[in-house]
């Protein structure tokens, strides 16, 4: 009840926020916030959070004399994954796991690990199992000087959801005078990050050394370029000079210490490590930041140029702010991720046909899509959702019914005027969805939000990438998100597109026995009020003689629908009564010795 009461109450809040886009573009950021906090609710999902942490560890390979406050820092933030720096060599790669992060609890990490030949001082992943596993693990040649460590990229799946995303660990050069060596460090990162598919979730963490947000090297990362597949984003959008500046104390990172065993490390001054992630994970999918998580730990942003642990902490105990000092000359930055699992509907709903780029008229006006009514029972459509991976969202509403019976088909369109959009009769007007002629989803949700059905289809690789005809399925009983089983549509229909818009796939589907009903039944036209086009439905238990007639209150014989022979088992007939006016009509069959009436509502 609580799933169902927020999603209408999101719902309305969409709708509101909608109108006042219309006038204020500010808007926009407002209402894909209020989306973002409830989009389990309203889209039945359920989220699994986790915790990823950075953190440069100071050239350890076995120092026992700092593993007992590592262990104090990474016990209280407990990530679910850590990137960590200057780890030396293997050795340091076990002893962390074992000494550290498993020196409580054993088997609670494992690790991910590439032990490169110079300099001995590299990047290691460390994650929870029973969260994640790693699918493969890899150096990104971003250099080849000595002092200088190439990134490190690895690819994991989330187990809950299997979810796949990549995360990469760098350490850029460091020093006032390295900037040009960092710039290009950072632009063979960024040029393989291009390389991706637009939609992989990815992130960045490290030790990057930047100074502030003007260094070519930060630009090269998060610039728009001609290829934006690898643009990376900062969560918290902390941009301009950070070195030295009381504006950014609270996120620097760098040095946790000021004076320590005689050394002058000059307190925190430097916002040298960061958690960049990327578009897919900036902007709400699968996996996405969660607002406000964003934290370098142990940074109250009073200590500038002072170790943290100077005085009073307003944000960790004395304990803490003490372990963060002796543990490494850098804190921790974390921040949580949101993996969203779906949650499958009990309905039998299946799409099977798909018009995504017709050719009589523009895709404005001629795109739709079919679906099946594959169960037991008839279904009310209102309140349901369509939507796809990105931004497009359509929520189905009217104040009567819009029912789809067991064995139907019903087509959604972008458009339902038979004079615009190349003669589709189209039995639902949608808005605000859009089908790409490439790739792109169709993802359909129950009124609780569950998942009833998807497909992404992939605009050729896989599926057909027609123009001026439809992608049907070739089955119904088959996995209609494999490419494999669709094929185009041959059948002309309306304006000379092809398709079969509200029947069945007959030119390619699987040809299934007829069902042969127990009784003679005259159904209720649907959807009644309608305008201008309602569908009429009966069953034949035997061979008859079918007269299906339309009459008007005078009872005038408006339209002849069915005069012929027919076979027993269900039909379904449209009346498009575009060319009669608005008021009550019956509709009288006479199948044998069988006669039925009913009336119907045309409202336009």
């Amino acid at each position: 009840m609580f799933l169902l009461f927020s999603g209408r109450l999101i719902k309305w809040i969409w709708y509101l926020i909608e109108d006042m886009n219309d006038y204020m573009n500010m808007w926009v950021t407002v209402k894909y916030s209020v989306i973002s906090c409830v989009f389990g609710l309203l889209w039945g999902q359920t989220s699994y959070d986790h915790t990823i942490m950075t953190y440069n560890i100071l050239d350890y390979e076995d120092d026992d004399g700092r593993e007992s406050d590592m262990r104090t820092v990474i016990h209280y933030v407990s990530p679910d994954i850590l990137m960590a720096e200057e780890v030396h060599n293997t050795a340091g790669f076990n002893h962390f796991l074992s000494d550290v992060l498993n020196y409580d609890e054993p088997g609670l990490y494992e690790g991910a690990f590439i032990d490169q030949p110079t300099p001995d001082i590299d990047i290691a992943l460390y994650y929870k199992p029973d969260f994640f596993d790693v699918v493969s693990t890899t150096t990104i040649d971003i250099t080849s000087q000595y002092g200088y460590r190439d990134a490190l990229e690895c690819v994991l799946v989330h187990e809950t959801t299997g979810i796949e995303f990549r995360l990469f660990g760098v350490h850029l050069k460091a020093g006032t005078d390295f900037e040009t060596e960092r710039e290009s460090e950072a632009n063979n990162l960024r040029e393989y990050l291009n390389s991706l598919d637009p939609n992989t979730h990815f992130l960045v963490f490290g030790d990057f050394n930047f100074y502030n947000s003007d260094e070519g090297g930060f630009h090269r990362l998060t610039e728009s370029q001609g290829d934006n597949d690898g643009q990376l984003f900062d969560p918290i959008d902390r941009i301009g000079n950070w070195h030295d500046n009381s504006s950014f104390a609270d996120v620097h990172t760098q040095s946790s210490r000021d004076y320590y065993q005689n050394k002058n490390y000059g307190g925190m001054d430097d916002r040298f490590d960061f958690i960049l992630a990327s578009f897919a994970v900036i902007n709400f999918t699968e996996l996405n930041y969660v607002d406000d998580s964003y934290v370098a730990f142990g940074n109250d942003g009073e200590h500038l140029n002072q170790a943290i642990n100077v005085g009073n902490n307003y944000v960790v105990p004395d304990n803490m702010a003490d372990a963060l000092v002796a543990a490494s000359d850098h804190i921790p930055v974390y921040m949580e991720l949101q993996f969203m699992g779906v949650t499958e509907s009990s309905y039998q709903v299946v799409i099977t046909e798909i018009m995504q780029n017709p050719a009589v008229v523009s895709d404005t006006y001629g795109e739709w899509f079919e679906i099946y009514n594959a169960g037991t029972e008839s279904i009310d459509l209102r309140n349901w959702t369509i939507r796809d991976n990105d931004s497009d969202n359509h929520v189905i509403t009217a104040v009567d019914p819009i029912m789809i019976e067991t064995g139907d088909y019903l087509v959604l369109a972008r458009n339902d005027d038979t004079s615009l959009n190349g003669g589709v009769e189209a039995d639902y007007n949608y808005s605000g969805f859009l089908l790409s002629n490439g790739d792109d989803e169709i993802i359909l949700l129950d009124e609780d939000g569950a998942e009833v059905d998807r497909v992404e289809y992939d605009g050729g690789p896989e599926f057909p990438d027609p123009t001026g005809f439809s992608m049907a399925l070739m089955d119904v009983n088959a996995d209609n998100n494999v490419g494999a089983n669709w094929v185009e549509s041959t059948v002309p229909f309306g304006d000379g597109d092809f398709g079969t818009p509200g029947e069945a796939n007959y030119d390619v589907s699987v040809v299934e026995e007829p069902v042969i009903p127990g009784a003679f039944r005259l159904y209720q036209n649907y959807p009644n009020p309608f305008n201008p086009v309602t569908t009429i439905e009966y069953q034949l238990p035997n061979s008859s003689f079918v007269d299906l007639v339309v009459y008007n209150i005078q009872g005038q014989l408006v339209e002849r629908l069915v005069h012929a022979q027919q076979s027993p088992g269900t039909y379904m007939i449209k009346w498009n009564a575009s060319n009669v006016c608005s008021g009550i009509y019956l509709y009288k069959i006479s199948a044998g010795e069988y006669t039925l009436s009913r009336k119907l509502l045309l409202l336009k």
